[in-house]
C-alpha cells in the first residue's frame, strides 16, 4: 500500500514542480548540498528534489492522506532562521500541509521521526508565506504524535 500511496504523490509532486526551469532547481539543489554539507545527516534525496533522514521509524498504522497528523516540529529556513516551532502536539490535515511534508510522511508510520529539507517547488514556492520568503527551502525536524 505504501508503494501505491508513494508513487501516486511523487508524480504528482514531480508534475508540481513543472513550474521552474531546470537551471532554477538546480541552483534550489546547489543551497541545499551546501546546507547539508559538514552536517551529520544522512539525508536521501528523491525525484523530485526533496531531501529525508527518518531518525526513527514509526511503529502505528501508516500514515494516509486522509488523515489528520498530531504533530510536533521545528521548522527553519536554511540560514537557521527559525519560522515556526511546535511543541505540543497541534493537529493538520494531510491534505492540507506542503506536497514535501505529503512526500515524505505518507506512508510512513505513526510514531516517526523525521529530518526533511524541502526544495521550494514542494514547500510554497514562489510566493513565499509569512515569515518564508519567496523560492525557499526548508529544513524541518518533526515526529508524528497521532493520527486522526
Amino acid at each position: 500500500m505504501k508503494t501505491i500511496y508513494s508513487s501516486i504523490v511523487l508524480l504528482l509532486l514531480i508534475f508540481s514542480a513543472c513550474g521552474y526551469s531546470e537551471e532554477q532547481l538546480s541552483v534550489f539543489d546547489q543551497r541545499m548540498e551546501k546546507f547539508i554539507k559538514g552536517k551529520p545527516y544522512h539525508l536521501e534525496k528523491s525525484e523530485s528534489g526533496l531531501y529525508t533522514e527518518i531518525i526513527q521509524e514509526g511503529t502505528g498504522r501508516e500514515i494516509l492522506l486522509t488523515d489528520s497528523i498530531g504533530v510536533c516540529y521545528i521548522g527553519t529556513l536554511l540560514s537557521g532562521e527559525k519560522f515556526d516551532e511546535q511543541k505540543k502536539p497541534i493537529y493538520l490535515p494531510m491534505r492540507g500541509v506542503i506536497d514535501g511534508w505529503k512526500e515524505a510522511l505518507i506512508g510512513q508510520r505513526k510514531g516517526v521521526k523525521i529530518r526533511m529539507i524541502v526544495p521550494p517547488q514542494l514547500g510554497y514556492g514562489a510566493g513565499g508565506m509569512g515569515a518564508i520568503p519567496a523560492n525557499a527551502a526548508l529544513y524541518f525536524q518533526l515526529s508524528v504524535d497521532d493520527l486522526k
